[in-house]
């Protein structure tokens, strides 16, 4: 475990965010002094070494009572967590960082010297964690091993449920937002073209550049999340019931949204590696950056537009899901089932080469450069 790195002190936020007077937090703070405290770098180190996967760490000694500010502002937590937070100059922190991105903090459970709070952190990217219910954080004791197995037992799964939830909320929020941009510009672009559905001019295709660009918006942030939210649900599958899998055609959507994102991969990463050898100094640049992004959009569309067409399998899954844990008394898994599981595309699955072509772009080249008829 690498030495732990010191941040520099947070931003601040408006002090009453926090409904804690002056007094109280004084003898607070007076009522800790470091020698009185376990080590809770040590703690935390401790604990990282004894979780599941890998775990990086970010301690920070607090100068000022705002430098907690910006970690109260993302604690998941309606409870204790945030009752300390708000209520109490914390002197320290620790921050731990799973190689999947979960992160977790730790800090002094206040009037209490062998004692700590552990509480996860809302995920970077998502705004719709409030939305869902607070994974709350855990009191827990100075011993690591201790510590670690009721973090392991408790907090993360609770945690990891809480992040899926969020993420199929977003889901949720994406597709509305990407039907909404689908039906207007089916409004508009009948209006730009003529009886025979020919562009009339050079309006159609600024509006068409406009629609790609609202649609991968919407689409990109499913880049870095979606292919777990697609292997939950690959993991999940074998578990729900066949007739709800027959009818809402679920394995054959989760092969389209899985090839969708590895397709949006694909065009992401090109428009990175052009943008990369871009020199910011030149004089044309700027223009180049610009023409870059409408031809990453324009590529990127079949794939957004298919993400947006299927992703409503996984919140269909996700409430099937959530049918099987409202239901204690279900028998256990069968042989059959759990082999079925083993067997699941999380568990064996291979890199999926994607030979998908729309049709649009394969007729694309028949169709001449000044006459491209309008298409969807």
């Amino acid at each position: 475990m690498a030495d732990p790195i010191p941040t520099s002190r947070g931003g601040s936020l408006p002090v009453s965010r926090f409904t804690a007077s002056a007094s109280e937090r004084q003898v607070a703070s007076a009522a800790r002094r470091p020698n009185d405290r376990a080590d809770l770098v040590a703690f935390a180190e401790g604990l990282a070494a004894r979780l599941p996967g890998s775990w990086a760490i970010v301690a920070q000694e607090h100068a000022a009572y705002s430098d907690q500010f910006p970690l109260a502002q993302r604690v998941w937590d309606l409870g204790h967590v945030h009752w300390a937070f708000d209520q109490f100059a914390l002197s320290r922190d620790a921050v731990l960082t799973s190689d999947a991105g979960r992160e977790l903090v730790v800090v002094d459970r206040p009037r209490r010297k062998r004692e700590f709070l552990v509480a996860a952190l809302q995920p970077n990217g998502s705004d719709v964690a409030d939305r869902v219910k607070a994974p709350n954080g855990i009191v827990v004791d100075a011993d690591p091993a201790r510590a670690a197995s009721a973090v392991t037992d408790r907090l993360l799964p609770r945690y990891e449920a809480a992040v899926r939830e969020a993420r199929v909320e977003q889901v949720v929020m994406a597709v509305d937002a990407g039907e909404r941009a689908l039906a207007e510009w089916d409004a508009i672009s009948d209006s730009l073209c003529d009886a025979d559905h020919w562009p009339l001019d050079e309006r159609y295709g600024l509006r068409q550049q406009q629609r790609d660009a609202e649609m991968w918006a919407l689409f990109a942030p499913f880049l870095d999340h979606g292919p777990a939210l697609v292997a939950h649900a690959e993991e999940t599958l074998p578990l729900l019931d066949p007739e709800d899998r027959a009818d809402g055609r679920w394995p054959y959507r989760l092969r389209v949204l899985r090839e969708a994102l590895e397709g949006g991969a694909r065009v992401q990463a090109d428009f990175e590696a052009v943008t990369g050898a871009l020199l910011p100094d030149r004089p044309r640049a700027e223009a180049a950056l610009a023409k870059a992004v409408v031809e990453r959009n324009a590529e990127g569309w079949h794939y957004s537009l298919t993400w947006m067409e299927n992703s409503g399998a996984l919140v269909e899954m996700a409430r099937a899901e959530r049918g099987l844990r409202g239901h204690p008394h279900r028998p256990q898994q069968s042989a059959q089932v759990q082999a079925a599981r083993a067997r699941s595309p999380h568990a064996t699955r291979q890199s999926v080469a994607t030979a998908a072509v729309s049709t649009a772009e394969a007729s694309h080249g028949l169709v001449p450069r000044d006459r491209v008829r309008r298409s969807r």
